[in-house]
């Protein structure tokens, strides 16, 4: 009996294209899409075979039929309608009946069984290629319910439901199974986007998310389109079995269906005089990574790249030309086309204007590549130029104005202060490297190959009346400053006019462009580049106006050099080199001295000549310079100004730190190790002049007693203003207190070398061997003890004397 139910079953699927087969053994018998929810047998009448599948015979029920009587389908059908126009669709050739089950005719409400079929939707229509038409006839309350398709063409099918009509956009694709599954050869794949009639156009239905079918529906995945496919699903027939070589083989075919439904989308016959509308709408049906979850959670990734590599999207223009979205630029306006051409833009960057009008989702945008109009762009555009250095030159400065002006607002928000963000910052740094900047020479040059100055009508305050900066043409071809036509260019009205260079000075203050005035060239101009030893030798003005320049400038009543003066007067004996006669020298290096034409009372220069000694002498270049023709009292000026930075009359003693064991007052140390007063962890402040004990060396061998003599002026002359305060060193302890003095090397160099001329004899002998030649000393000793020569005179002085350490003053 079993084997006759079967070749039954086999005659009736052979025979009739209609027949529908059940498969009641993946259904649950409590999931409301199963016919056995409502019935233990369903009847199956189509092309004269005539079975059921009783389940009350046991679990062979639900695989193989029974043979039963034939029915008049015929009655069924005038029930489903009393229309005549909807009678006349021709004879059935399949019937289904689901007969009641008894105990739910006595017990269940009719409401609860007509819940069973308000999930019918329209949709269901989609893939069932056959089914045409469902009709839902309610016999208690005399209601009939007509769902029909309707294929338009195009792609488009429409579904009438009642008055309500559904509109989807279907795509199909027939695949060639290669042997994934040797029981099909082919299979189709669809996908249906669900849209909105409007004005003889289709408005997308993108909000609502569509379900997963496999002729039927399953479940949501979180797509805004309906995926079909014939996909082997599990018992629970409610999602896609992810562990299927089948399912995913399908998976991937879908990105490459989705591409060509974009292109027929937008060929639809409503969207050809306007196909952006068409694009705009299709793309937003594009999934994005993270809104799809579950086995086509990596549809997006798939969809998104197959797009990236496609010309998907519409070029501006009249040619409807395509493109790939890394090629086209979105958000663009008429100004910004106005400024930079299609050719130019094409050429430079590669890209093209997105169509006008097209919409796209921010993160849509994002994910595909699209490039967005923005400060990136321009700073883009503007390098490629710069590679080619006439292109930037052809386009004119008015040109190059209008540019900077919309890079600044695009970079810059309404209150004029740059973002803070990372982004800003990339950019302007990439500003800063590219030689965009027209200059007053002609050339063009970036804000890194040098400081770059913005012209100001207070140029001339940080020097006093009688000066001006005109008085510095070497250092005012030096600078570079911003050419002025490039704020000479008319945008309209005075007002625009204002507010558009003001947008060029913010910008390009912004990236470092500095605004000219006395200060800062001293600050970021000339302190930079008065170390430039081969600047020095190949241009000697510019390296003397710098100085000339500087030494106005602190003289002036500039504001900010109350508080940076020190800064600038410790870089500037540092770094800077001045004119000497013997070329250029620095000051922290070298021991550079007055000469007579800058007051000095000596001249040592000679003594040092009489010993071969090199002797620096400040060069009068610097008083001779034009701008101290109206300087009443340059000649101070310049003397007050070359002190702050170290240059001296005579030799100069400089304060050095150095441990105790480095001190010359041997005595001292001795007697103060005794009493334990000092250790080596003292610290020790000590007068040194390497200059001096030169000076006496040479003195001591040469034998020259004039000079010698000369020497010994010298210091008496000097003494009290230069070298009085510089005779005792200190030891000072860690911890807070006075300091220990000591006789300083300085002094200890002059008393050690045998240099001074005495009255007795020819030659020099050390100072403590001879007598301080005065009244009082002669009172005592007469005329036969070895005085000092010459006689210095006498100063009346509480203090040290010339030599008081070491010429001998008898104790009266």
């Amino acid at each position: 009996m079993a084997a006759g139910r079967r070749q039954t079953a086999k005659t009736m699927a052979k025979e009739s294209e209609n027949l529908a087969l059940i498969p009641c053994e993946i259904v649950k018998r409590d999931e409301g899409k199963s016919p056995l929810c409502v019935t233990d047998a369903p009847e199956i009448h189509s092309n004269g075979f005539h079975v059921k599948f009783d389940i009350s015979e046991g679990q062979i029920g639900f695989v193989l039929p029974t043979v039963i009587p034939p029915c008049d389908v015929g009655i069924f059908r005038r029930m489903a309608s009393n229309d005549s126009k909807l009678y006349d669709d021709g004879p059935w050739k399949t019937c289904i009946l689901l007969p009641f089950r008894s105990h739910q005719l006595e017990g269940m409400p009719l409401n609860s069984i007509l819940t069973m079929f308000s999930d019918l939707h329209p949709s269901l229509l989609l893939f069932l290629h056959r089914l045409k038409c469902i009709k839902l006839r309610n016999m208690l309350n005399d209601t009939l319910i007509v769902m029909k398709k309707e294929i338009l063409g195009d792609g488009i099918i429409q579904v009438s439901h009642g008055n309500e009509k559904m509109v989807w956009f279907v795509v199909s694709q027939k695949l060639q199974t290669n042997s994934i599954r040797f029981d099909v050869k082919t299979t189709e794949i669809s996908m249906a986007f669900t849209l909105h009639e409007s004005d003889n156009s289709y408005i997308p239905c993108s909000s609502d998310q569509q379900p997963v079918f496999a002729f039927l529906p399953l479940r949501t995945y979180g797509l805004k389109f309906i995926l079909q496919g014939d996909f082997v699903l599990p018992s629970s027939r409610e999602e896609v079995d992810g562990d299927s070589p089948w399912n995913q083989w399908l998976l991937s075919e879908y990105p490459s269906l989705f591409v060509r439904a974009q292109r027929e989308f937008c060929e639809l016959s409503c969207f050809r005089s306007e196909p952006e509308k068409g694009l705009s709408a299709f793309m937003s049906f594009v999934p994005l990574v993270g809104e799809v979850h579950g086995f086509f959670s990596s549809l997006p990734r798939l969809i998104i790249s197959k797009l990236r590599m496609m010309n998907c999207l519409l070029v501006d223009g009249e040619n409807r030309e395509w493109a790939t979205p890394c090629k086209v630029l979105r958000g663009w306006t008429e100004q910004v086309r106005d400024l930079i051409p299609d050719n130019m833009l094409l050429e430079h960057l590669g890209l093209r204007y997105l169509k006008k009008n097209t919409v796209l989702s921010d993160a849509l945008a994002r994910a595909l590549g699209i490039e967005d109009f923005g400060p990136n762009i321009l700073v883009r555009l503007l390098s490629s130029l710069c590679h080619r250095k006439t292109t930037l030159i052809s386009m004119g400065m008015s040109w190059l104005a209008t540019c900077l002006s919309t890079l600044y607002l695009t970079m810059f928000n309404s209150s004029a202060s740059v973002s803070i963000n990372s982004e800003m910052e990339d950019i302007r740094k990439n500003l800063q490297k590219i030689p965009f900047i027209p200059l007053s020479d002609g050339t063009y040059s970036s804000v890194d190959e040098g400081t770059i100055w913005l012209q100001s009508n207070n140029l001339n305050s940080g020097f006093d009346e009688e000066h001006k900066i005109e008085a510095f043409p070497n250092i005012c071809a030096k600078l570079r400053t911003v050419s002025p036509s490039l704020f000479s260019t008319s945008s309209g009205t005075l007002s625009l006019n204002m507010i558009f260079m003001d947008n060029i000075t913010q910008l390009l203050q912004g990236i470092g462009v500095q605004q000219l005035s006395v200060h800062d060239i001293v600050k970021l101009h000339i302190l930079p580049a008065l170390s430039d030893e081969t600047m020095a030798n190949r241009n000697r003005m510019l390296m003397v106006e710098y100085v000339c320049f500087v030494m106005l400038h602190l003289n002036s009543s500039c504001s900010d050099c109350f508080t940076e003066s020190d800064h600038i007067i410790s870089e500037f004996r540092c770094k800077s080199l001045l004119l000497t006669n013997c070329g250029f020298k620095c000051p922290a290096d070298t021991p550079i001295h007055f000469c007579t034409g800058f007051g000095n009372p000596v001249t040592p220069k000679l003594l040092a000549d009489c010993v071969n000694m090199t002797w620096h002498e400040v060069d009068l270049i610097y008083l001779s310079h034009p701008v101290n023709e109206s300087a009443s009292s340059a000649a101070v000026k310049w003397r007050n100004f070359f002190e702050k930075i170290g240059i001296t009359d005579f030799v100069q003693i400089v304060q050095v730190d150095k441990s105790v064991v480095d001190i010359g007052d041997a005595t001292f140390k001795r007697v103060m190790w005794d009493r334990g007063l000092i250790s080596a962890e003292l610290l020790v402040k000590d007068w040194e002049s390497p200059e001096i004990v030169q000076l006496l060396s040479l003195l001591s061998k040469g034998g020259n007693l004039e000079n010698c003599k000369y020497l010994l002026e010298v210091l008496d002359m000097l003494w009290d203003a230069c070298y009085s305060n510089k005779t005792t060193g200190h030891f000072y302890p860690k911890s807070t207190g006075d300091g220990h003095p000591f006789k300083s090397t300085f002094i200890c160099s002059l008393c050690d070398v045998e240099w001074v001329v005495s009255t007795m004899d020819t030659d020099v002998h050390y100072p403590r061997d001879l007598f301080y030649d005065c009244e009082t000393v002669r009172m005592i000793l007469g005329d036969f003890a070895p005085y000092a020569v010459p006689k210095v005179p006498n100063h009346n002085r509480q203090t040290d004397k010339t030599l008081e350490n070491g010429i001998i003053i008898p104790k009266q």
